[in-house]
């Protein structure tokens, strides 16, 4: 009876050994997978860190682009300002000028008719002085 005793506790204990045995297992590949976590991890790390430069680098493009777009804009925004500002002192220098040939057309007009007037005289005094002579 006490053979079979600390037999069936010898057979408990090898059971528990073979229990151990089998918790130990994933035990002892536990660190390896936690290495290969850890490794994952920073990989994972380093990808997101190289994600992260890529993006600010982008976004440092974009600004700079759009900086010299912004800066473009405004030079052209510019440029039509004062080609805006020439046309207007142009048209206004036509208009001065236009009058200024209606005014010299009209004392035109009235030399001409003057004109008109003392040859019409001329010829009246050269017919006079023809006949007096």
């Amino acid at each position: 009876v006490q053979l079979q005793d600390a037999t069936k506790r010898l057979e408990r204990l090898g059971d528990r050994q073979e229990r151990l045995g089998v918790l130990a297992g994933p035990r002892a590949d536990l660190p390896a997978s936690v290495v290969l976590s850890e490794e994952e991890k920073l990989k994972i790390s380093k990808d997101l860190v190289d994600l992260q430069i890529e993006t600010n680098k982008m976004k440092e493009q974009y600004e700079m682009e759009s900086f010299e777009l912004k800066n473009m804009i405004l030079a052209l925004e510019n440029r039509v300002l004062e080609l805006e500002l020439q046309g207007e002192k142009v048209s206004r220098e036509r208009d001065a000028l236009r009058e200024r040939l209606h005014a010299l057309e009209s004392s035109r007009k009235e030399l001409a008719d003057e004109y008109i007037i003392l040859k019409s005289n001329y010829l009246a005094l050269s017919k006079e002085l023809d006949q007096e002579v």
